[in-house]
């Protein structure tokens, strides 16, 4: 491995250990709190607990089990920060390094829920797993993504292609597949293993991170290689509204709008710096 490509792996590491840190640390207080029955507190409900009472159970100590679940944050964060790049360059090798990757990943994924007590039961480790499945083929539908926008872009300084389509149509068709994996599939997938009486995975997992993160990443994306493709924003929306009635009910018609300003505030964005990135080259 180059040293270029060592900073590469160690930068994208840790700001992947970072955002773990931010996203996992509240999301993990709420799930400490349900999996030790904070729902039946005495003394009434308890909607955190930064460090999961089984950990501290098996550590004996509340500081250290604050570390240790600190550090499984982190850890986890870098193997995804890490995904977003390339393993190697030959398709046999990237296909097997990105498999023992994702075994790494999956493992740590793993050992975080079972020392944190997250993994209840079987089938709700399952679900952690498709979770992280479903993460690691969005990350390879961006690179998908990314790919051929770079081949476009070498046939139009080519000459090979013409030029923008209305409403930029056709430069938002690679992006559907990951619409539609977000925005439908992904809350079918949830509804098959939430609990009942508890729906955590839909009521709060789903609308409130991987939904409007994952439509402004997307959009984020789009823009800045394509401009603004305003159609996106809507096909995100239209997607996610037989999801609500397959899924939900009628009253988590939000999504709809949670979809469309996700994707829509990406795609601004990402014209926006689009625009700037175009605007400070310097002239040919």
């Amino acid at each position: 491995m180059y040293p270029e490509e060592k900073r590469q792996w160690i930068a994208r590491g840790a700001a992947g250990g970072i955002i773990g840190l931010a996203v996992l640390t509240p999301l993990g207080g709420l799930f400490n709190d349900i999996v030790s029955g904070g729902l039946i507190a005495m003394g009434g409900h308890t909607p955190f607990r930064l460090v999961s009472s089984e950990l501290v159970w098996l550590v004996g100590s509340a500081p250290l089990a604050l570390v240790i679940q600190l550090v499984l944050y982190f850890a986890l964060g870098a193997a995804l920060g890490i995904s977003t790049l390339p393993f190697a360059d030959d398709g046999r090798a990237l296909v097997v390094r990105s498999l023992a990757h994702f075994a790494v990943t999956a493992g740590l994924l793993t050992l975080t829920c079972t020392l944190l007590g997250w993994a209840w039961s079987w089938q709700a480790m399952a679900v952690y797993l498709v979770l992280l499945a479903a993460v690691y083929l969005l990350i390879w539908l961006g690179r998908w993504v990314g790919w051929y926008a770079e081949v476009a872009a070498i046939r139009e300084k080519l000459g090979l292609s013409p030029g923008p389509s209305p409403l930029r149509w056709k430069e938002t068709l690679p992006y559907l597949p990951f619409a539609a994996l977000l925005c439908l599939l992904l809350p079918l997938v949830l509804a098959l293993f939430d609990a009942a009486d508890v729906p955590v995975l839909r009521a709060l997992l789903y609308p409130w991170l991987l939904l409007p993160v994952g439509g402004f990443f997307s959009g984020l994306s789009l823009g800045r290689r394509q401009g603004f493709c305003p159609l996106y924003p809507a096909v995100c929306a239209l997607l996610t509204l037989p999801a609500v009635f397959l899924a939900y009910n009628a009253t988590a018609l939000y999504l709809c709008a949670v979809a469309l300003c996700a994707a829509l505030l990406g795609v601004l964005a990402g014209a926006a710096l689009r625009r700037s990135r175009q605007g400070s080259a310097p002239p040919v």
